[in-house]
Order: structure tokens, then C-alpha cells, then sequence
């Protein structure tokens, strides 16, 4: 995981505090991509380094830190394309077969972006589609959307065109890897809000899902959340391992049930708990910023804990934001758990080391 230039100048205050740096020991073992030495630091150097992470102005990483997803979720395409009477009748029985036209879905879907495969019948020149109803009644077709290419879940990602009876309204690109699941439900002021799975990355070990939520206002879909479905990161990719799910639970208001945990690696990579809970959250929608807002007060999470589960530069926000829990920690008797931080922290310190 790679470190700012910003933390860079943090790792040279605390080492500016301790003068011992020719009584330290190296390992024999070197890092494989630059060659520079684990160093086995004192445990007075690592509550020092702690100390300084801990006495950092936290409010610095927001931006950062959800650029990505924020981008994600505000910058989908807006569209403003009447369907005609006879290619909205069109689009309605296409709705039915699953296939509808090439010509045709030219017409309709602004943007529209077809690969070879895509096409269900090259020679008849079809397109296979997908129908998500947000109606009580699927035949209203007042609300509702389109997926291009539907082939039963086995894409790894959907173009999506949100539709307001004849109006397409919004192009949505759905990286979504395991399926598109596209789910609704209404909002206090009776707007339909619906919502989709994110996939940002998945491998062996690692993956990031977030839920992202939309509404509609008349003849627009507004963003109004994003927050995280489910994140996993092990040992093999990080310095600690951590996991966080999110379940919805109610949707009159919004709430969603966090299960969290992290672990560090001790010195003979045993996997020792640090943070092991969970916590349920409300999302409150603001009517006048027509967003939702996540009530803190009296839960277990906050923003820039839930940051620290996000797949980047965020080691330092995890001690800064933990470190009462840190301090405790190490001042307990459980000298296994404190080994393990102190082994955390001395990797830790290793990593800004390497810059």
C-alpha cells in the first residue's frame, strides 16, 4: 500500500525525536522491490510515531478519500430524449421478448453503446434487454429502466437507461461483476428511490462493493447516497486485515446494519482481533438538500471510521481515528494483542520508511 509525501514528512518529525538510530536492528530479509531493510524499531520510537498520527487533524481525508465513489455516484449521464408514440409502444412489447431492434434501440437510447457480442442475432440484428419495473404495477411503465445486453447476470457490467414514461431520463454505466440487482422502494415524501450494487474491485481476499442510491424528481434521477455494501481486505494485501458488511434493514427511514472487524498480524502471523462489532446506522432524507444523511449520534461508526475500510491510502486515518482505542490497547494486559499492534505499528513505520 503506498504512503503520501504529506505522512512522508510525519515519519521524519518522529524520527527527528529519537536519537538511536545506529542501536537499531535490521533483519537479514530486504523489501523485494526496493531493497531497503526492515527495520526493527524500539517500542519508545513506535508510541512516538503513534502519538504524532494521533495528534493529527483527522478532517483532511474526506475528499480524498471519496473521490472515487462520490465521482461515481454524481457523474452519471443525464439525458433528456422524448420517445415517440410508436417507438415508446415498440419499447413496451420489446419489454416482453426481451429483444428489441438494433435500428430501434438506436433511436431510443441516446448514447448508445453497441460491442459485437452484444447482439443476440447478428443477422437478424436484435438486442437483447432487461425490464426493471418501479411501478406497483409493471404495465404502467411510468417508472423504470432498461439494461442493455441482459444476458441472464452473466455480464460483469450494464449500460442502464432510466426512463420516465416516454422520457429517457439517465444513462447509467453499472460495473457490478456478480449481476445487476436493481431494488426500489419509496422515500418519506413518497419519491421512488432505487438502488444498485458498485463493484470497485475483487480478487482472492479482496473485494469493495458499495450500495448506490438514486431518486426521482419528476423527469430527473438525482444521486442521493452512497455508502458501503461490503469490504474485505486480508493480510496478504495490507498491513492489518479488515472486513465490513452492511445489511438494509428498514427503508422508512433508511437504516443499515454495519458488521466490522479488524486484525492485525502478530510476529508468527497469527490473526489477532483489534476491532470486532457492529453497529446500526440511520439515514435521515434532508428535504431540503433532498440527500441522505447518515445520523452518527450514539452508533459505533462514523464517516472517517467507515473510510478506513476503503481500499486506499488510509493507514494513517485508521490509527488517527482509533487512537483512544490504540492507547488502550497497549496500556491492558493482553500482551499478545499488544505485541500485535506494536508489530503493526513497527510495519507501519516500515512502509512510510520506504517513500
Amino acid at each position: 500500500m503506498k504512503w503520501t509525501i504529506f505522512f512522508f514528512a510525519l515519519l521524519g518529525l518522529t524520527a527527528c525525536k529519537n536519537q538511536t538510530v545506529n542501536k537499531r536492528n535490521v533483519s537479514a530479509d530486504k523489501d523485494s522491490t526496493n531493497s531497503i531493510p526492515t527495520v526493527q524499531y524500539s517500542e519508545k520510537e513506535l508510541i512516538t510515531l503513534l502519538d504524532s498520527i494521533g495528534n493529527l487533524n483527522s478532517n483532511g481525508w474526506t475528499e480524498k478519500l471519496t473521490f472515487q465513489v462520490d465521482s461515481t455516484l454524481n457523474n452519471q449521464i443525464k439525458l433528456n430524449n422524448k420517445l415517440s408514440r410508436t417507438d415508446f409502444k415498440v419499447l413496451k412489447t420489446a419489454t416482453k421478448s426481451g429483444e428489441i431492434d438494433l435500428d430501434v434501440a438506436r433511436r431510443i437510447f441516446p448514447q448508445l453503446e453497441i460491442g459485437s457480442n452484444l447482439a443476440s442475432n447478428s443477422e437478424n440484428k436484435k438486442l437483447t434487454i432487461g425490464f426493471y419495473s418501479f411501478d406497483n404495477n409493471k404495465k404502467d411503465f411510468n417508472e423504470f429502466a432498461i439494461s442493455i445486453g441482459y444476458d441472464g447476470g452473466l455480464a460483469w457490467n450494464n449500460d442502464v437507461y432510466f426512463l420516465k414514461s416516454d422520457k429517457v431520463i439517465a444513462k447509467h454505466k453499472i460495473f457490478h461483476r456478480y449481476g445487476l440487482e436493481l431494488k426500489h422502494f419509496k422515500n418519506e415524501i413518497n419519491e421512488t428511490v432505487l438502488y444498485y450494487k458498485v463493484n470497485y474491485e475483487s480478487g482472492t481476499g479482496i473485494w469493495w462493493n458499495q450500495f448506490n442510491f438514486y431518486r426521482y424528481d419528476k423527469e430527473e434521477l438525482l444521486p442521493t447516497l452512497t455508502e458501503i455494501e461490503n469490504i474485505n481486505l486480508q493480510n496478504s494485501w495490507s498491513i492489518r486485515t479488515y472486513w465490513i458488511e452492511s445489511t438494509i434493514l428498514d427503508t422508512k427511514p433508511l437504516k443499515l446494519k454495519f458488521v466490522f472487524r479488524n486484525q492485525f498480524t502478530d510476529t508468527l502471523g497469527n490473526q489477532i482481533e483489534f476491532i470486532n462489532d457492529s453497529t446500526e446506522i440511520k439515514y435521515k432524507f434532508d428535504t431540503n438538500k433532498k440527500i441522505y444523511e447518515p445520523e452518527f449520534s450514539d452508533v459505533k461508526l462514523n464517516r472517517l471510521k467507515l473510510l478506513t475500510y476503503f481500499h486506499a491510502e488510509n493507514e494513517l486515518l485508521f490509527v488517527n481515528i482509533n487512537y483512544d482505542l490504540f492507547k488502550r490497547e497497549l496500556n491492558s494486559n493482553d500482551q499478545v494483542k499488544r505485541q500485535a499492534i506494536l508489530n503493526y505499528l513497527k510495519e507501519l513505520k516500515n512502509g512510510l520508511n520506504r517513500q
